[in-house]
């Protein structure tokens, strides 16, 4: 029963690279929800033609498409502009002007990062305003972010990528190998469902851009145990400000966010920018 979910469910072009065993603890989820339609799944003797099938594809594909598919826009491109940018480092052997246009090609096959491209550079400012500029970061349910190094204005960083599909790990990965001749920065790449995994490796200051909404319609309440259980010093949480249709979401819906924050004893600051709201946390613990 599994495998013909989660082979229909990889159907969708923008799902297809997601890992197996990640769907099928979305499907997991779902039948925790609806015991009754598992129930009838396992018995039904034509599976695809089963009503609660069709609902099941609806409900999980719907899920994964806002937490995944929808910001990936042009993920075809992506290989042969990194291919590209590995070519541009080898010629140049710095970082210049077309080394920079690539990074922001590869930058806009995502819908956060394509939407933040233009303010990298202020938003790495301000929170390194609070923070310091810290000498290792973990970003978590990076998506493409770690591609925005180059507006960081760090010589040298550790910097720790999570993601849930393997086929993005290898790339960011293969980044990481590729920007590292050329600038000090020691990268790596782990594999984490954060619905899930709540073992983080220690760093001083977390990325959480744009995350917790997403799952905190997959399993509510999942943002205290995912903030709970980082180790770091300071923690940026960003939230948009628009909906994908161009719609104003309203802060005030942030409020179960903020009362985790007063839970947690941590104190923030905050800043914005077109579509997107920043929370930076301090935890007060040190790492």
């Amino acid at each position: 029963m599994y495998s013909t979910i989660i082979t229909t469910i990889k159907e969708k072009k923008e799902l297809s690279s997601l890992d197996d065993d990640f769907i099928r603890r979305m499907v997991d989820l779902y039948f925790t929800k609806n015991p009754k339609i598992k129930k009838k799944l396992e018995i039904h003797p034509r599976l695809e033609k089963a009503k609660e099938f069709e609902a099941l594809l609806k409900e999980i594909r719907k899920t994964l498409h806002e937490v995944y598919g929808v910001f990936n826009l042009k993920s075809k491109e992506r290989e042969g502009l990194l291919e590209k940018l590995e070519m541009a480092l080898g010629r140049t052997h710095k970082i210049d002007n077309e080394v920079i246009e690539l990074h922001k090609k590869i930058l806009c096959t995502h819908q956060s990062t394509k939407e933040r491209l233009n303010y990298y550079k202020k938003i790495y400012a301000t929170i390194f305003k609070y923070t310091g500029r810290p000498s290792r970061i973990l970003d978590l349910a990076s998506g493409l972010n770690p591609f925005s190094y180059v507006f960081m204005d760090i010589n040298s960083i550790e910097y720790t990528a999570s993601e849930i599909s393997s086929a993005d790990i290898r790339f960011i990965q293969k980044y990481f190998k590729t920007i590292s001749t050329y600038k000090r920065i020691i990268g790596a790449t782990i594999k984490l469902d954060l619905i899930f995994d709540k073992s983080f490796p220690e760093t001083e200051v977390c990325f959480l851009f744009k995350a917790l909404d997403s799952l905190e319609n997959i399993k509510k309440n999942i943002s205290y145990e995912i903030l709970s259980n980082i180790r770091a010093k300071y923690i940026a949480v960003s939230f948009p400000t628009r909906s994908l249709t161009g719609k104003n979401i309203s802060k005030k819906r942030l409020s179960w966010f903020l009362k985790i924050v007063k839970r947690l004893g941590y104190s923030y600051e905050t800043f914005e920018i077109p579509n997107e709201l920043f929370y930076i946390l301090k935890t007060g613990k040190i790492y």
